[in-house]
């Protein structure tokens, strides 16, 4: 089966919607398909570190762009994950090739053969049936990679005396607010050790800030995320496709919503347990308490644990196996 996945990168709209088509394509490889990574990467230095790692052939494209006939010359099937690339174009690109289409909340009235919508809770959203009857959805289908979902914990999760905080916004930060959310985490004791990872644009800024504080770690983003969240024990990150991550390993953690479309996430993150959580879209010094909320965890134990379990019931690590067999039923059907 030849498969390719339609996704872009960049400063403006971090990695997301690429590392949730490299997940589908490292499960993909491993079944022996032909996987093509079609997009622009924005210049994210270690994504292509990532891109390279998972062993997929990557095309360059100008991004929010979709070269309909070539794609449809070239593959089975074609998954689309955009916020942005014209849904009319993803319907003519369906009618000449199967499509899964990605989407967070919003179909966008996209006209697909099949759609995906790995958020939580996100079989209960109201689509309509033209989507509904063909969605793939909820925590059974998060995309987290297989070095991930390795880490999955089956116990209770029991702190050092030192506990080590790991704080993570995304592969880029455009609004500026991991200086803010260093400074509050800064006020806690200096046993809670730090490791901040932080993008290009304030890393000067939070290494200043951090400067007079011992047990900090101020690293850039890395395409080795899961060696970091190994060598942790509390997480603060944003509410985007990392949450998943977190929740499928079960740690116990804080989420920030830093931009409006991960609202729905934090609102999903908090109603379900998994999680406390920050709405900073509307009102940015919330950030000023998270270090008060990753003190509360420490101090919590049950707190921790009820965080794990309800994880645990609700993130098995089997969702890039779930979309990859879609795919090749979608690849099936004439």
């Amino acid at each position: 089966m030849k498969v390719i996945l339609r996704a872009d990168a960049g400063v403006g709209i971090g990695a997301g919607h690429v590392m949730r088509c490299l997940t589908i394509a490292e499960e993909l490889h491993a079944r022996g398909h032909e996987v093509t990574l079609w997009g622009s990467l924005g210049g994210v230095p270690w994504l292509g570190e990532r891109v390279t790692a998972t062993g997929v052939r990557h095309l360059a494209s100008e991004p929010f762009s979709l070269d309909v006939d070539v794609i449809a010359a070239e593959a089975d099937v074609v998954v689309v994950d955009s916020y942005t690339i014209d849904p009319a174009e993803i319907g003519r690109l369906d009618a000449l090739a199967p499509v899964l289409a990605v989407i967070d909340g919003d179909d966008r009235r996209i006209r697909a053969s099949a759609y995906l919508d790995q958020n939580l809770h996100a079989e209960a959203l109201p689509y309509p049936s033209h989507v509904s009857d063909r969605l793939y959805a909820g925590s059974r289908y998060a995309l987290v990679r297989r070095e991930l979902s390795e880490l999955h914990r089956v116990s209770a999760w029991p702190l050092p005396d030192e506990p080590r905080v790991l704080c993570v916004l995304g592969g880029s930060d455009p609004l500026r607010s991991m200086p803010r959310v260093a400074a509050a985490l800064c006020t806690l004791p200096e046993e809670v050790r730090l490791t901040l990872v932080t993008a290009p644009e304030s890393l000067q800024d939070v290494r200043e800030l951090v400067a007079g504080r011992g047990g900090v770690k101020v690293v850039p983003p890395t395409s080795h995320i899961a060696g970091l969240l190994a060598e942790s024990d509390l997480v603060v990150s944003a509410a985007g496709t990392t949450a998943w991550d977190v929740c499928t390993i079960g740690m116990p953690a804080v989420f920030i919503a830093v931009v409006d479309n991960q609202r729905a996430g934090l609102r999903a993150i908090l109603d379900a347990g998994v999680a406390l959580g920050l709405d900073a879209t509307h009102d940015v010094a919330c950030i000023d308490t998270v270090g008060q909320l990753v003190a509360m965890l420490i101090d919590d134990e049950d707190l921790r644990n009820e965080q794990s379990a309800r994880c645990r019931e609700l993130f098995d690590g089997r969702g890039p196996e779930r979309v990859a067999d879609a795919l090749e039923l979608m690849s099936e059907k004439p």
